[in-house]
Parts: C-alpha cells; sequence; structure tokens
C-alpha cells in the first residue's frame, strides 16, 4: 500500500489564512482547517475507503505552518481520485450555508488607531 498526499492549504484559495505573526496563529489556523475540512466534505463528499482528510502541522525545524492535507492509497483508483478531486474541486470562497452555525465566524477586529 503507497500512500501519497496533497496539500490543500489552510482555507480556500480565494480566502485569507491566518498569518503566522498572528496572536494565537496555532489556535486560528487549526479552527480553519477544521472548517475547511467541513466544507470539502459537504462540496466533493465523504472520504471513501483508502483516503483521508486530516490537519498538518509542519515539523518543529520550521516555522510553524498548520494546512489540510488529503491522505489516500496511490493504488485505490477511488481514494486517489476523491484526492484528486479535493484538489481540483475545492471551493475557492467559505460557503456560507456549510455549517455556518456550527462555525463562529474567525475574524477579529482590529483596533483602529
Amino acid at each position: 500500500m503507497a500512500f501519497d498526499l496533497i496539500a490543500l492549504g489552510t482555507v480556500p484559495s480565494g480566502e485569507v489564512p491566518a498569518s503566522a505573526g498572528e496572536i494565537d496563529y496555532a489556535g486560528r489556523a487549526f479552527l480553519q482547517c477544521r472548517r475547511f475540512i467541513d466544507l470539502l466534505r459537504h462540496t466533493v463528499g465523504s472520504e471513501p475507503e483508502g483516503a483521508k482528510l486530516r490537519v498538518r502541522r509542519s515539523g518543529p525545524d520550521f516555522s510553524p505552518y498548520i494546512e489540510v492535507v488529503v491522505e489516500f492509497d496511490d493504488a485505490n483508483d477511488a481514494a486517489r481520485a476523491y484526492a484528486n478531486s479535493c484538489d481540483r474541486e475545492a471551493p475557492t470562497r467559505w460557503d456560507r450555508t456549510a455549517g455556518a452555525a456550527s462555525h463562529p465566524s474567525l475574524v477579529i477586529a482590529r483596533k483602529a488607531g
């Protein structure tokens, strides 16, 4: 069984992810990733046998970076097709109808001045 992965980012490509320099970057990025996984499942569907959406954090040797990846069994046609669909068909914006009530806004107000 040969597992592979495709990195999908922290948020849909048309949205602004948490920045590593922000206060509580890890917490915000993790919440964004969980929301992105929910959106992918809503849009592309649930993972088939041999595929898994998950949150990955870069190793300790690098600046912290948190992102969504889809791991898949490269020998499994359905898993490989699902991973490619997640990569090619991922929404570019947050879908306001996909679990909007269960996900608080991730916008932080900034103090003017």
